[in-house]
């Protein structure tokens, strides 16, 4: 019934064996990220293996909106990350890490990535010509996965910013 819910779950729990550059120890669904008084739900927010953040979008159905619907929740993301405040004795924490996300985890200081899943057949024509159009500052990652993800879930194909950039 609810196609996006169902895949987040999938993804949530195979995240390691799909994405294991990925975190799945701490992953977290549905993360309210507020700006300027608005609030948006991210789909799932993680760190790499490397402590970098990735907000990972996902979208069960064609949505044109994908590319910047994900982009908006990674300005989001980026500026939390930035806001970083002195923790007593300790290396400055990011708003994530002061609203309890990510325990026993060092945030990077480096921009997130921006992951965008959704089933291959499902992607908007138009997302990844829009995507070509975002900043370099935007690691983004297109993750095409099987029709079948609700049996295997398995990677069809992936395009990242650095090769529609070459």
């Amino acid at each position: 019934m609810q196609p996006e819910h169902w895949l987040e779950s999938r993804l949530k729990s195979g995240i390691a064996e799909l994405l294991p550059e990925m975190r799945g120890d701490l992953m977290y669904t549905q993360v309210p990220a507020l700006s300027s008084g608005d609030r948006g739900m991210l789909d799932l927010l993680t760190l790499d293996r490397n402590g970098r953040l990735a907000v990972i979008e996902l979208k069960a159905n064609e949505d044109l909106h994908l590319p910047l619907q994900a982009l908006d929740y990674w300005i989001r993301v980026r500026a939390l990350n930035d806001d970083r405040q002195p923790a007593a004795g300790g290396r400055p924490l990011t708003a994530f890490e002061r609203q309890g996300y990510f325990g026993g985890a060092e945030v990077s200081p480096a921009a997130p990535k921006l992951l965008l899943i959704a089933p291959a057949l499902r992607i908007h024509p138009a997302n990844e010509p829009l995507l070509r159009y975002f900043s370099p500052q935007v690691e983004w990652e297109l993750i095409a996965v099987s029709e079948h993800w609700r049996r295997e879930l398995s990677v069809v194909f992936r395009k990242r910013s650095s090769d529609a950039r070459a």
